[in-house]
């Protein structure tokens, strides 16, 4: 029986490729899951308030999109993200808009 060298030896064909984050190498989080726990981290701080909000994962961390309703006080939504297992770095692509309650005097008027 011939014995293959190295070089023989081909992984192309067996439906294997190799992990595109070294999270998924070490047997961390996968990517989804990763957006998961963000979002929900975000959307669980009671200070916040996202008229919309995308989490995509990036090489170690995630990117964030969508608007967010804020006030001056709000907490950093950066340091928020970073809480999350396997996110070190946060592209904050936010838009931010001034938080405002509507009220009667805010409604477009019928006439």
């Amino acid at each position: 029986m011939k014995r293959m060298s190295s070089k023989e030896i081909s992984r192309e064909g067996n439906g294997s490729s190799p992990p595109r984050f070294a999270s998924e190498a070490l047997g961390g989080p996968s990517p989804h899951q990763v957006e998961q726990d963000v979002r929900r981290i975000l959307l669980s701080q009671p200070s916040l308030h996202f008229a919309s909000l995308v989490v995509r994962r990036i090489a170690d961390g995630v990117c964030l999109q969508g608007v967010l309703e804020a006030d001056e006080g709000s907490p950093d939504v950066s340091s928020i993200a970073q809480k999350v297992a396997g996110v070190n770095c946060v592209l904050n692509h936010l838009l931010i808009a001034p938080n405002r309650d509507l009220s009667v005097h805010d409604l477009p008027v019928k006439g």
